[in-house]
């Protein structure tokens, strides 16, 4: 549903902002902002596939950003090995919600909201409260320079759409989640090693939640401890709404970057309008339930 959805949205863009929305700023734009969606979809899309949901998305995006731009400080120069460990505490992170998890048998949501109130408490310990440091200028050039008429950020997203595809689709690793949400039992007969594919997953999103975090420190230019608090809702939204199953077992990754465009689509509008942006939040909602009633009445 979300490419149809897309196209409604963006016929409501043409209405009410009118020609600008042709334009290639607009364009930018709106895949720039996706691009975050679409790295959160991932690693929510993955976990979602296997049955489970990641609570731990937005402080996990937090850390790792007041983290980046603490070690960096506004250079290049650390950042080529800060960047690369943001990303392996994400990873961490997610690591840490599969054992908890796997080891004592708790629902994913009960875990991965644990760590979240641990990564906030991490954050709070890190910066004392206030953050310091800058964004690595490679970071803002990323979101603000031009390749071949489009940001950098445009071109990322193809790739890592590409990337996520095959990760989903093309991998052994891929098959063994969609297998793990369909029925855990018989993927373990089947000689799927369930408690690995399921740490993996996890890893999997804590991954995307550390890249997200350095995208957004970047975009931004500095951090803050409660950058990563707008996401969570979208991070679950756009895997829905992309017509995954709340249960697990069925999804693409193509209809995640759907709900992700239709997302941003929805958020441009917005901003580009007087709508009072509490607005936003209040679709995003609706939207999700939509989509959950609509794919329960196709399985039914």
């Amino acid at each position: 549903p979300a490419w149809v959805l897309l196209v409604v949205a963006y016929v409501l863009v043409l209405v009410l902002i009118g020609g600008s929305a042709w334009s290639t700023h607009y364009f930018n734009s709106l895949f720039t902002l996706a691009l975050f969606f679409a790295v959160l979809g991932l690693g929510q899309g993955a976990v979602v596939m296997t049955g489970g949901l990641d609570l731990s998305v937005p402080h996990t995006i937090a850390f790792t950003g007041v983290m980046l731009a603490a070690l960096s400080n506004g250079m290049d120069g650390p950042a080529y090995w800060a960047i690369p460990l943001v990303l392996a505490v994400g990873i961490g992170v997610g690591i840490a919600n599969g054992l908890g998890i796997v080891l004592f048998g708790m629902p994913a949501i009960v875990v991965t909201l644990a760590t979240n109130g641990v990564m906030q408490g991490l954050g709070l310990l890190y910066t004392g409260g206030i953050p310091t440091g800058r964004s690595p200028p490679v970071l803002v050039w990323l979101f603000t320079g031009r390749f071949l008429g489009f940001a950098p950020s445009v071109w990322l997203l193809i790739v890592f759409v590409a990337v996520a595809i095959i990760v989903l689709h093309r991998t052994t690793f891929g098959r063994r989640i969609f297998a793990l949400g369909n029925s855990s039992r018989v993927s373990m007969l089947s000689g799927v090693r369930v408690d690995r594919t399921t740490i993996g997953v996890y890893a999997l999103s804590g991954f995307c939640s550390a890249l997200a975090g350095v995208m957004m420190t970047g975009f931004s230019t500095v951090s803050f401890l409660n950058m990563g608090l707008p996401f969570l809702l979208p991070s679950v939204a756009v895997v829905l709404v992309g017509g995954t199953l709340a249960t697990g077992g069925r999804g693409h990754y193509v209809g995640i970057l759907g709900g992700a465009l239709l997302l941003t689509a929805v958020a441009t509008l917005v901003t580009g309008t007087n709508i009072p942006i509490a607005w936003r939040d209040i679709v995003f909602g609706i939207v999700v339930l939509g989509a959950v009633l609509t794919l329960r009445e196709r399985s039914s």
